[in-house]
């Protein structure tokens, strides 16, 4: 569990991370998280839940306002936002996907 921005940016810095910010409060948030874990498991891609309630630091400064919100990072650069939610986590989970893998082509990263 990430409670600390130090442990954010030091998990972020190194590889591909499709980070989800989550709240208990939002389920479609951690449904949401558990859609794209389940979608990227083929993938070298690490999928990272972090709850606002426990690193309000990390959500401060990554301006995070809406919840859910999926930021991808490639080696500690955030390359990809995308806030809130259609209220149907597969097409969210599949939106992110997609746009992963564009990101992924045009940098010529493999990813699986």
């Amino acid at each position: 569990m990430i409670t600390t921005y130090e442990q954010f940016k030091e998990i972020v810095s190194k590889g591909i991370k499709v980070v989800v910010f989550t709240a208990d409060w939002i389920p479609t948030s951690k449904d949401l998280f558990e859609e794209l874990v389940k979608m990227v498991e083929y993938l070298k891609i690490d999928v990272i839940e972090v709850d606002v309630a426990m690193a309000p630091k990390v959500m401060k400064v990554e301006r995070i306002f809406v919840i859910p919100t999926v930021k991808l990072y490639i080696d500690g650069k955030n390359l990809f936002t995308q806030e809130d939610t259609t209220g149907n986590v597969k097409v969210d989970a599949t939106h992110v996907l997609r746009a992963v893998k564009e990101i992924l082509r045009k940098r010529g990263i493999a990813y699986r």
